[in-house]
């Protein structure tokens, strides 16, 4: 009852709570008065929420700026093409394996980097060279098609085989319930685990952090394993959608460039904030396209548009489209917040509001 309660205890919350709850109905209805084509847009919007949410526990939580994570959504998109179109191994099997082969990488990554001390910048160039050099591998490797890809051409249909060729609307309702799944699950992490609330603090101050007894490394890979093993699902999901995988359309460094972008334009660390631009980076695409802009120059106008949107953030001084957001309600309905007499001192005077001391975690817990 008390988190029923703090849903409504703002203007901020009201109106949070407000545009969540028209957003999940219109995403369950929009199936039912949209047409084949535009159900489609709405899957790839998915997709696009999904992957910037999943970057967004080791970028934006744990301040680790990855572009690794195109190989892991590549890594997703070839396990099904190989094990379950080409050897027909179940679909459901192939993307775990495609989740437990992408979240070893990215645990391997980060102790690595962490072993040698890299900084930001390095960590980033690092996780590009990685992607890089995955892309090259698919590309002259024959059993993920080389240059050509893998075509799926398979027949079965139905959930149990993750497919629905002629039918956009079943696999839209299974990205809409993965999505609410893993927003619900991050939240969740990041709200009530000692290891998510561990994170802030790494990102904010490493050094800080560890010497309050937080196990900044084993945090760290533990959240780029989790981080990129979960961007492993939507890559799966594109290529069920597709029927089509090959190395420049899923292992493109324009894929990670997507992700990192994204999400700083929604607002790292936020749940929203990915989710919002990924939604709204596909409905862009999908503009232009309406515009008969050419595909060759969609990701051209795509990539002018992330710019423009990260100058105007910029410019008005916010952390996101989330945060801009939130600042207009309350300039507008004010923070609403009730006089607790508890916050007073004996003289009468209110104390400014304090943050809990961090609960920190043991290099043994």
């Amino acid at each position: 009852m008390r988190s029923l309660r703090a849903l409504v205890s703002t203007p901020l919350n009201r109106a949070n709570t407000l545009v969540v709850a028209v957003a999940l109905v219109v995403a369950v209805t929009f199936p039912l008065f949209a047409d084949e084509p535009m159900i489609g847009v709405g899957f790839v919007a998915l997709v696009f929420a999904m992957r910037n949410l999943t970057w967004n526990i080791a970028g934006g939580f744990t301040g680790l700026l990855s572009l690794a994570h195109a190989s892991a959504f590549g890594i997703g998109a070839f396990s099904v093409a190989v094990l379950t179109w080409g050897h027909g191994i179940n679909i459901w099997l192939a993307i775990a394996v495609g989740i437990l082969l992408s979240a070893v990488i990215g645990a391997a990554v980060s102790l690595v980097m962490s072993r040698f001390g890299v900084n930001a910048l390095f960590f980033t160039l690092g996780t590009l060279a990685l992607a890089v050099a995955i892309s090259g591998i698919a590309a002259t490797w024959s059993v993920t098609g080389g240059v050509n890809g893998l075509q799926n051409l398979t027949t079965e249909e139905g959930l149990l085989h993750l497919q629905w060729f002629t039918d956009a609307a079943p696999l839209y309702y299974v990205a809409l319930v993965v999505l609410v799944l893993l927003t619900g699950g991050v939240a969740w992490m990041t709200r009530r685990t000692r290891f998510g609330r561990s994170l802030p603090f790494i990102r904010e101050d490493p050094v800080l952090a560890a010497s309050m007894g937080v196990a900044v490394i084993r945090n760290q890979a533990i959240a780029m394993g989790i981080s990129m093993g979960l961007t492993a699902i939507p890559g799966a999901l594109i290529a069920q959608y597709t029927n089509f995988v090959s190395y420049d359309s899923v292992l493109s460094v324009e894929v990670g460039v997507a992700m990192l972008v994204g999400a700083i334009i929604g607002g790292s660390a936020t749940l929203a904030g990915p989710i919002v631009a990924g939604i709204g980076i596909a409905v862009l695409e999908e503009l232009l396209r309406m515009f008969a802009v050419s595909s060759s120059n969609v990701s051209s106008y795509t990539q002018i548009a992330y710019a423009i949107c990260v100058i105007l953030i910029l410019r008005f001084g916010g952390s996101g489209i989330v945060a801009l957001w939130n600042r207009l309600i309350v300039r507008l309905f004010g923070t609403g917040r009730a006089h607790d007499p508890e916050s007073e001192t004996p003289s009468g005077r209110s104390t400014p509001d304090r943050a809990p001391a961090p609960e920190v975690v043991s290099e043994h817990a």
